[in-house]
């Protein structure tokens, strides 16, 4: 391994409902790390994406540190984390300031992404992103970067993404509990889209949705930028959950068999009867396919339906020509993704994250989509490059913003 600069290491944590993963990178360069540590715990503090066990959530972000740490025998101090709370909300705002010189400066883009900001905010919530959907000028074309461009108006159109405080504020005093330093927070589909979203996916129009354990979070994005958001409270751990109330088992055994059938259940080669733990740890018993197939397929029919709605009543479909991409530990459900392809009628593929060489083999799989995407976060941050919310130099940004949350 390299030799490891410190003042050069940047480290990002997915706080899951069934996992918190820690990826420790060093930077090569403003556009480039390379991975040389990584943790992972099992999360039972979590639910749906919001703390409701500060004791083992702790527990589990620092085993999961300990074990990155051991890697690159160093101590960790901060780190940028996502959130996915199901309480989640987003709305898109409209922005307009005078261009006082003529020309457009970053003093005018900042100042038209505050009028942007300046939204009604449900009690309880703060924002977690202002993000641009394109600016206009004089009532022109649309532009995505409006920096020395001409004019008397500047105006632009943005997506606001609000975490309720109780929530941020409890994950951030977990990995401050747990010795961790939070520099930044965020959206965690936006993390997954850097993980596995390509450049033409973006621009030709893509949603991803990141089929997590608590939440499945979705994204759209048209012509390069962010048009919609939104956490669905369904995802993996409800699969487990109905099979293991539905065929009277372990939770870990109804975990098994959902990783094992999946969806699969429906081909005619299937077993009639398949072997199942008891609930209570002792002994074993069978239980008929059919009854794992109505289970299994109650739940993602339901799924279905409501990313369904969602396309349906926001007029999604138009803007999705490249379709869907599933990500996360969730998008793996045997024959899930062939499901979701059939009923909303849209391509699907599944998305790991698009990574070099350098990163353990281990790590390209969905369900570290969304820390390796806080990882290219956290790169652009680090070196000041053009990021999609408002704000000033980061720690100033970051600093001030976790103060408003802490009464």
């Amino acid at each position: 391994m390299a030799k490891i600069f410190s003042d050069r290491i940047i480290t990002a944590i997915d706080i899951g409902t069934t996992k918190v993963c820690v990826l420790v990178a060093q930077v090569i360069d403003k556009h480039n790390f390379e991975i040389i540590g990584f943790g992972k715990a099992t999360s039972e503090g979590i639910r749906k994406g919001a703390v409701v066990d500060i004791g083992k959530t702790v527990h589990a972000i620092k085993s999961a540190l300990k074990e990155a740490e051991l890697m690159i025998e160093q101590k960790l101090e901060w780190a940028v984390i996502g959130i996915a709370d199901s309480l989640i909300q987003s709305v898109n705002s409209h922005g307009v300031v005078p261009i006082k010189h003529g020309q457009v400066t970053h003093h005018e883009i900042a100042q038209v992404l505050a009028s942007a900001r300046a939204t009604v905010i449900p009690e309880g919530f703060q924002i977690l992103h202002v993000i641009p959907q394109y600016y206009t000028i004089d009532g022109h074309d649309k532009v995505l970067d409006p920096l020395g461009m001409c004019g008397v108006r500047l105006e632009v159109q943005a997506h606001i993404i609000m975490g309720a405080v109780s929530c941020v504020q409890n994950l951030i005093n977990c990995c401050q509990q747990a010795g961790i330093k939070v520099i930044d927070i965020v959206l965690e589909q936006l993390a997954s889209s850097e993980a596995v979203l390509s450049p033409d996916e973006k621009e030709l129009g893509v949603a991803v949705l990141d089929i997590g354990g608590g939440t499945s979070d979705l994204a759209v994005y048209q012509h390069g930028s962010l048009r919609y958001t939104k956490v669905i409270p369904i995802a993996g751990s409800h699969f487990t959950n109905d099979l293991a109330l539905g065929l009277h088992t372990t939770l870990k055994d109804a975990e098994r068999v959902k990783k094992e059938y999946g969806l699969k259940c429906y081909e005619s080669s299937a077993k009639d009867y398949i072997e199942v733990q008891a609930v209570h740890g002792a002994g074993v018993h069978q239980v008929p396919t059919h009854l794992v197939r109505h289970i299994i397929n109650a739940r993602a029919q339901e799924f279905v339906d409501i990313v369904h709605k969602e396309m349906v009543e926001r007029n999604l479909k138009s803007i999705m020509a490249s379709g869907i991409v599933l990500t996360g530990g969730g998008s793996l459900l045997a024959a899930f993704d062939e499901l979701i392809n059939i009923s909303l009628e849209v391509p699907v593929r599944i998305g790991t994250p698009a990574i070099v060489a350098t990163i353990p083999q281990t790590l390209k799989h969905p369900m570290y989509a969304t820390a390796y995407g806080l990882l290219k976060y956290a790169l652009r941050r680090v070196h000041g490059m053009p990021s999609d919310d408002i704000g000033g130099p980061l720690v100033k940004r970051v600093l001030g913003k976790m103060k408003s949350w802490f009464f």
